[in-house]
C-alpha cells in the first residue's frame, strides 16, 4: 500500500445538494490532475448524503488572506495571477466552466520548494446551465451578462479578473456611485490606480480597462491572450 492520502470530505447537507457533488465529482475526475486544481480521490455516500474526498486547497484561502494582509506583494501577485490565469486558460481549453472564481475559491498552500501556490476549489456549479444568469456569487459577477442573455467565456474571465484586481488593491473596482448596479450606469470601471505598485501601474491600469470593459467585444477574447498581457505587465 502507497502512502496515506490526505485530504479532506465534501458532504452534501442534504439529500437536495447530492446531485450537485455528484456533478461535481464528474467534472473533476474529467479534468487531468492539474497542480492548481482540487482533485477528487473518491465518491461514496454517508447516510444517504453525496460525499466527495478531496485533495487539500490549502490551510488559508486567497480571500482569508486579503482580508487580513489586504494586496498581495508585487512577486506574489505575478506568480498567482499567473497561476489563476493558467486554470482559466486550461478550463477553456477543456470545455469546463467553474462559475464561481473567487478569492474564497481560491486556496493557498506550499508547492514545490515551499513556494506557495493556488489551488481553485468548489466546482458546483460547474453542471450550471448557460441559460441560469443567477448561478455564482453576486458581487464576482459580469454584470452585463443580462444584456448577452447566456452565461459565456466572458463571464468567467470577468470574475477571474475581478479576483485579480482585488489581488492587486486589496479591494474590487466600482462603477458610478456607491452602490450603483454597474449595467444601470454609463461610466467605466473606476479603477483605484494609486493601489498598484508603482511598478507595474501603467500596466495594470490598462490590462483591468480591457478585462473588465463593460462591452464584452473589447475585452480578451480568450484565457490565452489575457495570460500573454499578464506575462507582458512583469
Amino acid at each position: 500500500a502507497g502512502q496515506p492520502r490526505q485530504g479532506v470530505f465534501k458532504i452534501a447537507l442534504e439529500p437536495d445538494y447530492n446531485e450537485r457533488l455528484k456533478r461535481e465529482a464528474e467534472t473533476l475526475v474529467r479534468l487531468q490532475p492539474h497542480q492548481n486544481i482540487v482533485q477528487c480521490f473518491e465518491r461514496f455516500e454517508i447516510a444517504g448524503l453525496a460525499t466527495l474526498f478531496l485533495s487539500s486547497a490549502g490551510e488559508e484561502t486567497l480571500g482569508e488572506r486579503l482580508r487580513q494582509e489586504g494586496r498581495l506583494g508585487l512577486d506574489l501577485l505575478q506568480r498567482f495571477g499567473e497561476e489563476l490565469i493558467s486554470v482559466v486558460e486550461y478550463l477553456e481549453r477543456e470545455g469546463v466552466p467553474h462559475r464561481d472564481i473567487k478569492p474564497d475559491n481560491i486556496g493557498i498552500r506550499p508547492g514545490t520548494g515551499k513556494r506557495l501556490t493556488l489551488t481553485l476549489f468548489d466546482f458546483s456549479l460547474a453542471g450550471v446551465p448557460a441559460t441560469d444568469l443567477n448561478a455564482g456569487t453576486r458581487v464576482y459577477m459580469d454584470p452585463f451578462l443580462r444584456k448577452r442573455g447566456m452565461w459565456d467565456g466572458y463571464a468567467e474571465r470577468y470574475s477571474c479578473a475581478l479576483t485579480l484586481h482585488e489581488m492587486a488593491t486589496g479591494t474590487l473596482p466600482t462603477w458610478g456611485s456607491a452602490g450603483q448596479d454597474p449595467a444601470s450606469s454609463d461610466e467605466d470601471a473606476s479603477l483605484d490606480v494609486e493601489k498598484f505598485d508603482a511598478s507595474v501601474r501603467d500596466g495594470l491600469a490598462d490590462f483591468f480597462r480591457r478585462a473588465l470593459h463593460r462591452d464584452s467585444k473589447k475585452r480578451f477574447d480568450n484565457a490565452d491572450l489575457m495570460h500573454l498581457a499578464w506575462k507582458n505587465l512583469f
